[in-house]
C-alpha cells in the first residue's frame, strides 16, 4: 500500500496502479478514539471505500474538542513533551497500526501552525511555540516511531504561507523528512488564503499539492480558483484539495450549516478544475472526535460539532466515495480544467478534459448545457445523478454552436462523461491536442 507519483506528475499511483487518494478528516482520533469506537470508524470509512486518513500528530489547540488528550504540557511558557500523558504515543501507534491493517494510508501532519513562530495560530497560543532545536528533535523522533507505517507526510498544518520565518521552518522539515524517509511522499496543507510561493511549489521539498479551499464566503468558487493557481506553476504537480467545506461545519456566524450538497459541490468543482489525484472529507464531529456532552474550543466559529459517531454516518462520505468509483471508473486521470469548453451560462457548471480528450462537466444544476466541439460517429455521453448516486440516461443534440447537453431529468446537481468529442476549427486545442495514456507504473 505504497503511494508514488504517476511519471507524468500528474495522478498518483499505488502500489503501481493510478489510484484516487480519498482521504477521511480524522485529525484528533490520536488523543480520542478508544480502540472499539475506533476499530467500528475504519470498517464504517472501508466500506465506503477511502483509502487514507488525516492525522495531526500533535492537538490543534485553538480547535479542540475538550474530551482529547495531549502528549505534552505547558512549563514556565514552553512547551513539555516529558509532561504530558504518556500513553498519547502508544495510543497513536494502536491506531496506526489498527488503520493499516484495514488498507488506510495515513497522511500525517508534522506541525499544525500553532507551534510554528510567525503564524497566526502562535498568536492564538504562543506557549506552544517550538525553537529550531524542539522542532528537530520532535521531528526525528516522529519520523522514527511512525515511518515504519508508510505515511504521507504533511510538514504544515492550516497555514497562510506569508511569513518568513515560518516558511523557512517548514522547509527545515520538509527537508528533514526527505533525508529521514526518502521513499515517501510529502505534502503542505494551508489555508483558503494561501498561496505557496513558487519557489517552494517548484522545488524539491513538496510531492504534489494539497490546498484548502475551506468553509467560508468562497467555498464553492476558490476549489477551482486554487486548482488553476497550482496547475499555472512551472512544475506538474498532482492536487488534491485535503480539506473543502466540512459537511455540519457551521459557517456564516451561525446562520447556516454545510451540507452533504456543498460537500459534493465543493468537490467536484476542485476535480473537474484539476485537483483530480484525490480528496479530504470531513464531517463535523469526527475530525475533532467529538463526545456528546463535551465542550469545543472553536463552537463560535464553527457552530458546536455533532457526535462523532453521528457525524460519521453523514451522507456525503457516501457521496465522495460514489466520486471517487467514478473517477476511476471513468479513468478520469489527469483531468484538467478547460474554460473553453463551455458556452457561457451562469450555473457555475465547470468542464475538464483529460490528456485522453475525455470531457467532464459538473453541473451544479439541471440545467442544458453545450459544448464547443463537434460529434464524431463515436460520440459517447453518460450522465450521473450525484445526489442519488447512479448513473442515469442521458440526451445530447449535435447544433450549429456544438454539442447541447440536454437537461437532465432530476432536479439535483450532474456529472457528464463525454467521450468523442472533437474540437471546433477553431479551438486553442484543435492544432494540439494534449496526447498521453494513464501510467500503469
Amino acid at each position: 500500500m505504497s503511494w508514488t507519483l504517476a511519471p507524468s506528475r500528474r495522478w498518483l499511483l499505488r502500489d503501481g496502479q493510478p489510484t484516487f487518494l480519498l482521504a477521511d478528516t480524522v485529525w484528533a482520533a490520536f488523543g480520542g478514539a478508544s480502540p472499539d469506537e475506533w476499530l467500528d470508524h475504519l470498517e464504517r470509512r472501508r466500506r465506503q471505500g477511502f483509502n487514507a486518513l488525516l492525522f495531526s500528530i500533535l492537538p490543534i489547540e485553538h480547535d479542540r474538542s475538550t474530551g482529547t488528550r495531549s502528549p505534552y504540557a505547558i512549563r514556565d511558557g514552553r512547551i513539555d513533551f516529558a509532561a504530558g500523558d504518556p500513553a498519547y504515543w502508544d495510543d497513536a501507534e494502536r491506531v496506526l497500526t489498527a488503520a493499516r491493517a484495514h488498507g488506510f494510508t495515513p497522511m500525517l501532519v508534522l506541525l499544525w501552525n500553532n507551534f510554528v513562530p510567525g503564524t497566526w495560530g502562535a498568536g492564538l497560543t504562543p506557549d506552544h511555540v517550538m525553537d529550531a532545536e524542539q522542532t528537530s528533535s520532535y521531528v526525528a523522533e516522529a519520523v522514527a516511531r511512525f515511518a515504519r507505517f508508510d505515511p504521507i507526510w504533511i510538514v504544515s498544518g492550516d497555514d497562510d504561507l506569508n511569513d518568513d520565518t515560518a516558511l523557512a521552518r517548514y522547509s527545515a522539515v520538509a527537508a528533514q523528512v526527505r533525508e529521514l524517509a526518502p521513499e515517501q511522499l510529502v505534502t503542505w496543507h494551508d489555508t483558503p488564503t494561501a498561496r505557496m510561493p513558487a519557489a517552494i511549489a517548484d522545488g524539491d521539498l513538496i510531492d504534489f499539492h494539497g490546498l484548502q479551499s475551506g468553509h467560508n464566503e468562497a467555498w464553492d468558487t476558490l476549489p477551482a480558483e486554487l486548482t488553476r493557481y497550482y496547475r499555472a506553476m512551472d512544475v506538474d504537480r498532482p492536487i488534491i484539495n485535503l480539506e473543502p467545506c466540512y459537511e455540519g461545519l457551521g459557517r456564516f456566524a451561525g446562520r447556516e450549516r454545510h451540507s452533504a450538497a456543498d460537500v459534493r459541490r465543493a468537490s467536484w468543482t476542485g476535480v473537474v478544475a484539476g485537483a483530480a489525484a484525490g480528496l479530504g472529507y470531513g464531517a463535523h464531529g469526527v475530525w475533532s472526535w467529538h463526545r456528546r456532552g463535551e465542550d469545543f474550543a472553536a463552537g463560535d466559529v464553527h457552530g458546536h460539532p455533532f457526535p462523532f459517531s453521528v457525524a460519521a454516518a453523514f451522507p456525503g462520505a457516501d457521496d465522495v466515495s460514489f466520486l471517487r468509483r467514478v473517477v476511476e471508473d471513468e479513468r478520469l486521470w489527469g483531468l484538467d480544467g478547460d474554460a473553453d469548453l463551455l458556452r457561457a451560462e451562469p450555473s457555475g457548471a465547470i468542464a475538464g478534459r483529460t490528456p485522453e480528450g475525455v470531457v467532464a462537466v459538473y453541473a451544479p444544476s439541471a440545467f442544458a448545457l453545450t459544448l464547443r466541439g463537434r460529434a464524431t460517429p463515436d460520440l459517447d455521453v453518460r450522465v450521473y445523478d450525484l445526489a442519488a448516486r447512479r448513473p442515469d440516461a442521458a440526451r445530447w443534440t449535435s447544433t450549429a454552436d456544438g454539442v447541447r447537453l440536454e437537461q437532465p431529468e432530476f432536479p439535483g446537481d450532474a456529472l457528464y462523461v463525454v467521450r468523442g468529442l472533437a474540437p471546433d476549427a477553431d479551438s486553442p486545442r484543435a492544432d494540439s491536442p494534449d496526447a498521453g495514456s494513464p501510467d500503469a507504473g
